[in-house]
């Protein structure tokens, strides 16, 4: 493979409402039918991410979960994980019994998500769950104490809500050692903030690497929007920013396209697919 794209989905390649647009639904559609190596890099689990992408045949693993874990989407199955070191996460849950809060852990068992947590105290956490109710009840558990998830794998924690809340809990959750946590805003709910933890061996930087040992592209070309994109560009060979993107990420751009309401990701993505690509045989990962 001589060159992969990778995208974030939420503000970049995503419309404002959280959806694949008309346009950019048939353009995909027709370029990932001619296997044109394309694939995802999102805070998002593939709970959220498959209903967004139905229909399109990705083919290549998804960097989910800020770059926690690898996911094929053809066999749905979970591929990698960066598990957070125990004593991190006993640390984190401490953190989390002083703040008197708690949220989702999502674990891997058996090449696949589990999400546990003590209880739906927020109406965040109430709209979560019932939205993933039906076919992906049975992955949510309830447990007695958070620390008893320290033996299942936890590979991610998402909090999220307004920000005079989260961030006291972001600067403490950040002086421990074996944990990468990141706080950014919603680009949906703009007054709510998200933080999210992972291990020190997990973010979208990481991700990438992931994919260069998987599937072994010559160069990276990424595109993304939010701060949490900042280490998938450091680990890609050439970094886009949508016009949309926070100022900082702008700021490590090689090049600054229009925004995630014009398509902008996928005309730049099309233009390639049309004048430029020669396709490959993308068979070297099953």
């Amino acid at each position: 493979m001589n060159e992969l794209y990778i995208t974030d989905l939420d503000g970049t390649l995503l419309q404002p409402n959280g959806t694949v647009s008309d346009y950019s639904y048939s353009i995909l559609k027709e370029m990932l039918e001619k296997q044109f190596p394309f694939t995802i890099a999102t805070a998002r689990t593939p709970l959220s991410v498959l209903p967004i992408l139905r229909g399109l045949p990705f083919r290549l693993p998804f960097i989910v979960l800020n770059g926690a874990v690898l996911y094929n989407p053809v066999t749905d199955k979970i591929l990698s994980g960066a598990v957070i070191r125990r004593d991190a996460f006993l640390e984190v849950c401490r953190i989390y019994q002083h703040f008197n809060i708690n949220g989702f852990v999502f674990c891997v068992v058996d090449a696949q998500f589990r999400i546990g947590y003590t209880t739906l105290s927020t109406e965040n956490m109430m709209a979560y769950y019932n939205e993933r109710q039906g076919e992906h009840a049975d992955l949510f558990y309830s447990v007695p104490a958070m620390e008893t998830l320290a033996d299942q794998h936890p590979v991610f924690l998402s909090l999220h809500g307004k920000k005079h809340v989260i961030d006291p809990i972001y600067a403490a959750v950040s002086q421990i050692d074996g944990i990468n946590v990141t706080n950014y805003q919603d680009v949906y709910e703009t007054d709510i903030w998200y933080m999210e933890i992972t291990s020190d061996t997990a973010s979208k930087y990481h991700g990438v690497l992931r994919l260069r040992e998987y599937l072994k592209p010559k160069h990276i070309t990424c595109f993304g929007d939010n701060r949490n994109d900042i280490p998938m560009f450091q680990g890609s060979d050439y970094r886009i920013a949508v016009a949309n993107a926070a100022a900082d990420l702008k700021a490590m751009a090689d090049e600054i396209i229009d925004c995630n309401a014009a398509d902008a990701v996928t005309k730049y993505l099309h233009s390639i697919y049309q004048k430029e690509y020669i396709y490959e045989k993308a068979d070297a990962w099953k």
